[in-house]
């Protein structure tokens, strides 16, 4: 009975909440990490930018050398409107950096749900390539929170805790 409890409270405690990922290989710490543009999916405006940041610094707090895109060409808005464009800067500015691991993705979701309490709720999923482009791992999430949490604090809370099952050494 005390098992069922503690459960249903650890349930109650983390919202709701899913994660599939593939059982990662053994992956270098000592590697450079790309993070190129994820796909918008959503119904917000530019919430693969809002990702793309919190995914770099979840990776770089677990130690790792992150780089991502730049953006230099083509703004945050323009990219929501015109994906194609971006993604081929994007690949041309990867042609040109030296070998690493490379991180691609999409946003599923990533709004304040309608309602009362307007819960925070997200989806991504991840890739993780070599710099061939052999995919080496993929991992989907999503989460909600809570009516008082941010959408950013349940999308970093989502996204450490697909990355978490990376196997860096």
């Amino acid at each position: 009975m005390k098992t069922i409890m503690a459960l249903a409270l650890a349930f109650i405690l983390s919202g709701c909440a899913a994660h599939y990922a593939g059982e990662s290989p053994t992956l270098s710490a000592n590697q450079q990490v790309y993070i190129m543009p994820l796909a918008n999916q959503s119904n917000m405006p530019m919430a693969q930018a809002q990702a793309e940041q919190l995914l770099a610094s979840a990776l770089a707090e677990q130690g790792l050398k992150v780089t991502l895109y730049p953006k230099q060409q083509v703004v945050d808005l323009q990219a929501s409107l015109e994906p194609a464009q971006r993604n081929q800067e994007a690949q041309r500015w990867l042609s040109e950096q030296q070998p690493g691991y490379v991180v691609s993705g999409s946003v599923q979701e990533w709004q304040y749900k309608y309602g009362l309490d307007g819960e925070p709720a997200v989806g991504l999923t991840l890739t993780l390539a070599d710099s061939s482009g052999n995919e080496l791992w993929r991992g989907s999430t999503s989460k909600t929170g809570w009516g008082r949490e941010s959408l950013s604090q349940v999308a970093l809370e989502a996204i450490d805790t697909l990355i978490d099952e990376l196997d860096w050494d």
